[in-house]
């Protein structure tokens, strides 16, 4: 929801470089995803380096970076370094590359093929066999071939539309856009499964398989939103700006079982005040039907906020609340501010000046890359503009030795650039600029607590309503601890925190998952039970209106607070800091 400014070309530039980057260091033997990951070791047949953890691999090729990636244990170290898209993506391709060999053995079993597919086979891709069927295997090929698309159509029909979603109870259950486009996920598919496949005529893709999906996607939908109904469910909203420049608003739901995308409404006819925007929530929530919405989540501008607590007003069995991420994206925000924090802000701009030099000027980015970084980049991508500023003044702190010894090394000072005005501005800023330097170790101090936040609620590995109380907690806690406690250094930083979380992000919510997440409720060093307590409270009594049953749940606090009950055993005592708080 963050604005791009002119100013942040050079960030972006700088990430566009550093996907690049990964590619163009891959080994150039086949076109598998899985070479992104990876490069080559000179003179060392099928031995690999890892781009993510710089672990060699000997030996295997691809076989076993894939399980390196996908952090199996057997044939290799896991990568501890790559993240959930990857790994979760890994295994899919092990899994799918299984499933092709078996149904690759069974095809040419029934299509009379002798040659047979070898289970030992070597996956490496440096190895190329070309099988040629002699006259007669071709033609019981063509004579089968109705066979072989009746084995096929059994697979596909085998394989529901919800197996091609990872379980929200997985890490990187929902893979991002890049990790997705990068598997290049039909071709892959098609390729997989070999020769002897009859591709579906137009007739059949537009008319009858595309009803047959049609169907499917529809029984998925469905099977997720029979889950409302029992455990309720979270409406998001967000704005987009289509391709013809048009406003439009997106409705997503949320359950346990998964997110899905429920319908966009076109409001560039309308104005954006509070009472058009209540209308449209509204609307959509009796579509829905209130008695299954637990809450609203929409972004963090004052019509929205003034619309979403007038439909918790009007209803009162739902909550309104900011997006997490937007929220402490602006407290990010806040602290780079110039009217508030010039020096944050000057060291910023410094930075960026830094990195837009060396990222527009390919012989300067690749000295940086393959003499100094290790093919590491400065500029560090992340969910939000602020916090990739933030993460990439990390990423120049961790690099500062090298950064400065590039700008005193021979091939910078014989490279042209190294003559220019702007080359001789960015050295004396490196090589000279202590305050510089000093003030990323400040901002670093401030940032990272927050910027670990941030990463909390916008992952899926585990649901973040428990965690976050907490975690703000321990974020300002811990800004005031590496501000050696004193007020004079940390006072400013805590304000602006408390000013977004008190008034704009915190709910009574936030309050109720903590106390219900067994692993922060139960910790010795915990300190806030009746404080998260009034929350549950207050958040029974919203979302349960039925006397009965709030006397019922109330009934059971002490067991739980008492660890008694089922709440004693020694199962669920000893599973507490490792199970989450929605399966307990």
């Amino acid at each position: 929801m963050a604005h791009h400014s002119s100013g942040d070309l050079a960030w972006a530039h700088a990430r566009a470089g550093a996907s690049s980057a990964s590619v163009a260091s891959a080994p150039a033997r086949s076109d598998d995803p899985t070479w992104a990951h990876a490069r080559a070791v000179p003179n060392a047949k099928n031995n690999t380096i890892c781009l993510h953890c710089n672990k060699l691999i000997k030996g295997g090729g691809i076989t076993r970076l894939k399980y390196h990636l996908a952090g199996i244990r057997g044939q290799v170290e896991p990568c501890k370094k790559a993240s959930s898209d990857i790994r979760f993506q890994m295994k899919q391709m092990i899994e799918d590359l299984k499933k092709s060999k078996q149904t690759k053995k069974r095809i040419q079993l029934e299509i009379g093929n002798p040659y047979d597919v070898d289970e030992e086979e070597e996956e490496d891709d440096e190895v190329r066999v070309v099988e040629k069927s002699p006259p007669q295997t071709l033609g019981k090929r063509k004579s089968r071939g109705k066979d072989v698309d009746n084995d096929m159509s059994q697979i596909r029909g085998k394989k529901k539309i919800k197996n091609y979603f990872a379980p929200k109870t997985t890490p990187g259950a929902q893979p991002s856009i890049r990790s997705a486009l990068a598997t290049k996920a039909m071709i892959d598919s098609i390729a997989a499964i070999g020769p002897g496949f009859k591709g579906p005529s137009f007739y059949e893709l537009r008319g009858p398989l595309l009803k047959n999906v049609v169907h499917e996607v529809n029984d998925f939908l469905l099977y997720i939103k029979n889950d409302w109904k029992v455990y309720g469910c979270l409406l998001m909203s967000n704005g987009w700006t289509n391709q013809k420049q048009q406003p439009i608003m997106n409705f997503l739901v949320y359950c346990p079982r998964g997110a899905m995308f429920l319908k966009s409404i076109d409001t560039s006819s309308l104005t954006k005040d509070a009472e058009n925007l209540f209308n449209i929530f509204d609307y959509v929530v009796q579509e829905i039907g209130v008695e299954y919405i637990v809450q609203l989540i929409t972004n963090n501008a004052s019509a929205y906020k003034k619309a979403g607590k007038k439909l918790q007003q009007k209803y009162g069995t739902l909550f309104w609340s900011p997006c997490a991420a937007h929220c402490i994206d602006l407290m990010l925000e806040n602290i780079a501010n110039p009217r508030w924090f010039p020096l944050i802000d000057e060291a910023i701009k410094k930075a960026k000046k830094i990195t837009k030099f060396i990222y527009n000027h390919g012989v300067v980015l690749d000295l940086m890359r393959q003499d100094f970084t290790n093919g590491r980049d400065l500029c560090r991508p992340a969910i939000t503009r602020f916090a990739t500023n933030f993460l990439s003044l990390q990423s120049m702190l961790r690099f500062k030795k090298e950064v400065r010894q590039m700008f005193t090394c021979d091939k910078w000072l014989s490279c042209p650039h190294a003559k220019t005005a702007v080359g001789k501005e960015i050295s004396k800023i490196v090589l000279e600029d202590y305050a510089f330097w000093s003030q990323c170790k400040h901002i670093v101090k401030v940032s990272k607590p927050l910027v670990r936040v941030l990463r909390l609620v916008d992952r899926d590995e585990k649901p973040a309503m428990g965690y976050l109380y907490e975690a703000m907690d321990k974020a300002k806690e811990e800004i005031k601890r590496r501000l050696k406690n004193k007020i004079s250094l940390y006072g400013h930083y805590v304000r602006v925190i408390d000013t977004r979380w008190d008034k704009q992000l915190h709910s009574p919510l936030h309050a109720a998952g903590c106390f219900l997440n067994h692993a922060i409720y139960f910790r010795p060093s915990f300190k806030r039970q009746n404080e998260v307590q009034r929350g549950l409270l207050s958040t029974l009594m919203s979302l349960v209106p039925d006397p009965d049953i709030q006397d019922k749940i109330s009934s059971q606090l002490d067991e739980y607070k008492k660890s008694i009950g089922d709440f004693g055993t020694l199962l669920a005592i000893r599973q507490r800091e490792g199970l989450n708080p929605g399966k307990h």
